[in-house]
C-alpha cells in the first residue's frame, strides 16, 4: 500500500514527514496548519502521525501511525524531509543526501537543526509560530534548490 501510494507520486515525488516517536500528538491547530500547507504541494505525502485527522488534510498526503523511516529516505521519489531533528534521522537524511524542512522540539534537536542549517542541509522552523505559509516556503525552497 504505501509503496503504492510512493509511485504513484510520479515525476513529482515524495516528502516524508515525521516529528519522531515521542510526539503522539498535537494541537488540533498545529495540525491543521501542517496539514494545510502539505495539501498546496504536488508531492505525495507520508506523514507519521497518530492523532484525529486534520479537517485540512488533502488528498496528497497519507497518515501512517509508523513509516520505514530509512527505507523511505533511501527512495529514489524521496525529495525532502520533514524533521524534528532527531539523531537517527539526521543521519539517514545526510546519508541518503535528502535535504530537510527541521521543526525542532526539545533536547539536542535545536542544535542538531542548526547544525544541518549551517551545513546548507536544512531550514528551521518554528514548530509553536510557524504558519502553513512559512512551512509552504521552507518546502518549496528545499524541494527545488538543486544545490
Amino acid at each position: 500500500e504505501m509503496e503504492e501510494f510512493v509511485q504513484s507520486s510520479g515525476e513529482n515525488g515524495i516528502v516524508v514527514f515525521t516529528l519522531g516517536s515521542m510526539i503522539k500528538t498535537m494541537p488540533e491547530e498545529r495540525a491543521n496548519t501542517i496539514a494545510s500547507a502539505l495539501a498546496q504541494i504536488p508531492q505525495k505525502v507520508l506523514w507519521r502521525f497518530d492523532g484525529k485527522k486534520p479537517d485540512t488534510l488533502g488528498p496528497n498526503t497519507q497518515l501512517y501511525k509508523w513509516i520505514p523511516q530509512n527505507d523511505l529516505l533511501g527512495h529514489p521519489k524521496t525529495k525532502a524531509f520533514v524533521t524534528h531533528g532527531g539523531t537517527n534521522g539526521i543521519y539517514e537524511a545526510i546519508h541518503h543526501g535528502i535535504p530537510m524542512v527541521g521543526i525542532p522540539l526539545f533536547g539536542d534537536q535545536p542544535d542538531n537543526i542548526a547544525h544541518m542549517k549551517t551545513k546548507g542541509a536544512a531550514v528551521s522552523l518554528d514548530f509553536h509560530t510557524m504558519s502553513s505559509t512559512d512551512l509552504l516556503n521552507a518546502l518549496r525552497m528545499v524541494i527545488n534548490d538543486t544545490s
